[in-house]
């Protein structure tokens, strides 16, 4: 095989990988599933969520009720842990990566039939490394992902109805590592990638009365276009076809269509969400290379629209509140596309939780959840045959202040 062939197939795998996970690194496993501690407890049930800060994230709308200043700050601490298995047995492996801190920050003032608020939060991100000797390595070997939103609302009450609208702010930085096989050596390349894209945001909160409440909250689409660098290691025959230089790619964040509903009895609340996510945007991607002598590369994705169920309730005592709750989330990728850059399956969340009254201003809040990723085995005739499954911790930690 020539030279120029053999680079050209190098580059197109290195690519095709580098796409599949820039967008697949948001959903499922690899996201952060949950935003505050307080929803974190009942699963992230808490689209008709009230008299919280983490509403401002959920459902703006909800907060649009006179109540004054409503502060929220927290911590995050997903680790996941997934697992490639070979289709005949022969070899197994996992991945490791530290757990990534992710924040939180809510911050809103309702007065009268109006509100207006910030939520900062990282929605997607995550910190996953296979190890550098593994059969994949020449399909992903690392990547860390860092999405922070920034998202500003107002709000206007009237009635029993609540709106509330804005804007999103999303800033992205990728990077990726993976090995290169030049057949009787090897090398490395590495992209870091970043950048930045703007949606929009509309919610609604009803208070039916009776102690039940209905919320919608979409949030829109947002497209980043991504630039960076591409360092580029090898044999000195290869450097003048993939020196190192700028590349760029764009990244479509998905819809979110969340329906939820809330119901008081006694000391007991119990919450149910419904959540559609258009993974759908994503049937292609592409990573230019500024080189002319450095091939592009499309990526097909094909991924599809997912439906997600999520469940929770709280029981209030004094000044202890207790929490639980149950969710769902599909993969949006066929096994057709199953590889080692986008190791996802379907998922179960189940989640425990607490928070106690420390002042009759500030109340303290955490969690812990256990995410469970369903094995499956993959179809793609691009990749290696291999199983993929794995799990996650997710640890909360928050406290809210009202004024």
């Amino acid at each position: 095989m020539s030279k120029k062939p053999l680079l050209a197939a190098i580059l197109a795998a290195l690519l095709a990988s580098a796409l599949a996970f820039a967008g697949r690194a948001h959903a499922g496993g690899l996201a952060v599933p949950e935003t505050a501690a307080s929803t974190g407890g009942v699963a992230g049930a808490a689209t008709a969520r009230t008299d919280d800060p983490a509403a401002a994230w959920y459902d703006p709308a909800a907060l649009v009720d006179g109540g004054g200043w409503r502060i929220g700050v927290g911590l995050m601490l997903p680790m996941a842990s997934l697992q490639a298995t070979a289709a005949d047995g022969s070899w197994t492996s996992k991945t490791g990566g530290s757990p990534t801190p992710v924040p939180q920050v809510f911050l809103t003032r309702s007065a009268g039939s109006f509100a207006a608020g910030l939520a900062v939060t990282v929605p997607y991100g995550g910190d996953v490394a296979w190890p550098t000797d593994w059969p994949g390595r020449h399909e992903i070997v690392s990547t860390k992902l860092v999405d922070v939103r920034v998202a500003p609302f107002i709000g206007w009450r009237s009635g029993q109805v609540r709106i509330a609208g804005g804007v999103h702010v999303d800033l992205a930085q990728l990077d990726l590592a993976r090995r290169l096989d030049f057949i009787d050596t090897e090398g490395d390349v590495a992209l870091r990638l970043h950048g930045v894209g703007v949606g929009a945001d509309l919610a609604a909160y009803l208070d039916v009365g009776h102690g039940a409440a209905l919320g919608v909250s979409y949030k829109s689409r947002t497209s980043i276009d991504l630039s960076g660098d591409a360092d580029f290691t090898g044999p000195d025959a290869f450097s003048m076809k993939a020196p190192d230089q700028h590349a760029t790619s764009s990244l479509a964040l998905p819809d979110r269509i969340a329906v939820g509903g809330t119901i008081v009895h006694g000391e007991l609340r119990g919450f149910a969400d419904l959540e559609v996510t258009t993974w759908s945007v994503n049937k292609t991607q592409v990573i230019d290379f500024a080189q002319d002598q450095t091939p592009d590369v499309v990526q097909v994705n094909d991924w599809h629209t997912t439906i997600g169920a999520k469940l929770g309730g709280e029981w209030h005592r004094g000044r202890a509140t207790a929490r639980a709750g149950i969710g769902w989330d599909p993969s949006p990728a066929g096994t057709d596309h199953l590889a080692p850059t986008t190791p996802d399956g379907n998922r179960v969340a189940v989640t425990l939780g607490g928070g106690w009254q420390l002042s009759k201003t500030v109340a303290a809040d955490a969690f812990y959840g256990y995410l469970h990723i369903g094995e499956r085995a993959s179809a793609n005739p691009d990749s290696m045959m291999a199983s993929y499954g794995g799990h996650a911790h997710l640890l909360g930690l928050g406290l809210r202040v009202t004024r």
